[in-house]
């Protein structure tokens, strides 16, 4: 099997590739979604840790928010969303947003997922290369604590609503 950072970064650049086909515009609400989703996770497990550790194993609180994050990403992008405002397509703009989008997904499922040891999948860490290591260091979840999620939610979502 082949390093398991590699499966992320191609999801990571498939976002990119999302985005320039959808625009920034339509993807900066999903960015903001991510961000609200991001912190609706860090802040419960920071203020409730005692309490989901003596309620749920690692695996399921890893299973849970995996799927909360799963789910409210395929909302995000399904059916009517979430716009900002402006003319034009810039796909440049358009492809950085998509990746911001894929670094926020990929990187916190990356994150949930190797808190909870893989879920038992044949994933051998003992061999993690160094670019793991380094990657390992900057999930979203490892660098953003939630007061900083939900500072920048609240950012997009004045940027939404400014005229």
């Amino acid at each position: 099997m082949g390093p398991v950072e590699i499966v992320f970064i191609a999801v990571w650049v498939i976002f990119g590739v999302v985005g320039i086909v959808r625009g920034y515009r339509l993807e900066l609400g999903v960015t903001t979604m991510l961000l609200i989703a991001l912190f609706v996770l860090e802040f419960l497990s920071d203020r409730f840790s005692a309490q989901l550790n003596r309620l749920l194993t690692t695996q399921w609180q890893s299973i849970i928010s995996s799927g909360f994050l799963v789910i409210l990403t395929f909302v995000s992008y399904e059916g009517e969303t979430l716009a900002f405002p402006g003319k034009g397509d810039n796909p440049a703009f358009s492809l950085l947003a998509g990746l911001l989008n894929g670094y926020l997904f990929a990187g916190s499922l990356w994150y949930y997922l190797s808190r909870a040891n893989w879920l038992g999948l044949p994933i051998d860490m003992a061999n993690a290369t160094s670019l793991y290591q380094i990657l390992d260091r900057l999930l979203p979840p490892a660098i953003f604590s939630w007061p900083y999620l939900i500072l920048l939610a609240v950012v997009m979502l004045i940027m939404r609503v400014w005229k």
